[in-house]
């Protein structure tokens, strides 16, 4: 039985990262199961060495019975949001880990992956990272990877729409201070009203129209679904 594996480095329930790796192994046909790593306890490399030879972690969380499943999946699907302008220390924590599986044996080579990213800047520096850590550290074939536009926190987490500090408005100062644009306005369309009375620094005012969905961005289901679809494909060659 062909069994692809999702790994979520999303902290949020049902989030953007989930939707995307769960839409790209709907479209694989085959048996799926989606582990969140904030749900579990997966700490990151210590360094210590001692896999070496046995290509088993010692350290005593989690990473003992996922990596089983790592081994036992077909397809790899991991995912991750863009936080503090890198993937999460979730994901972070569980691409060190699989260093384990890849001393004089690499066990994870030429597994099919594939790559989610959710953001509103830097998605593909972390992809670039996500899809390096992938195939290099990892030997896995990456046949495909997505971003996308997720929900900054600020529209979240209560006094974003008024803090002289949210993504919002430091966005707009560093516009004001350098001219580089970072096209908020687009991104946040139907999403996000700034108000008329509005001063990044003086009086910041926005109003939370509503969060940021990947089902709202028909590009991306689509090539998520084209992502599964291959995989599939390449399934069957296999």
């Amino acid at each position: 039985m062909v069994k692809v594996l999702g790994i979520s480095g999303s902290p949020v329930k049902d989030s953007n990262t989930d939707t995307l790796i769960k839409t790209i192994m709907d479209a694989t046909g085959a048996e799926q199961e989606l582990i969140k790593l904030s749900k579990i306890k997966v700490g990151p490399c210590r360094a210590c060495k001692q896999c070496a030879y046995t290509n088993e972690c010692i350290l005593d969380d989690d990473f003992k019975w996922l990596s089983k499943k790592v081994l036992d999946a077909d397809v790899i699907v991991m995912g991750t949001p863009v936080m503090g302008s890198a993937a999460s220390a979730f994901i972070k924590a569980f691409t060190e880990r699989l260093w384990s599986l890849r001393h004089v044996k690499l066990l994870t080579q030429s597994k099919i992956a594939a790559g989610v990213v959710i953001g509103w800047a830097g998605t593909e520096q972390v992809s670039e990272w996500l899809i390096h850590s992938m195939r290099i550290g990892s030997g896995m074939d990456v046949v495909g990877s997505i971003t996308a536009n997720g929900t900054p926190a600020c529209f979240t987490c209560g006094p974003g729409e008024t803090c002289r500090f949210s993504l919002m408005n430091t966005a707009k100062i560093v516009e004001k201070m350098t001219g580089e644009k970072f096209g908020l306005e687009k991104i946040y369309e139907g999403y996000l009203e700034e108000l008329p009375d509005n001063d990044p620094l003086a009086n910041p005012s926005y109003k939370v129209i509503k969060c940021i969905s990947v089902k709202d961005q028909p590009e991306a289901m689509q090539k998520a679904e084209e992502i599964g679809k291959l995989i599939a494909e390449k399934l069957q060659q296999d």
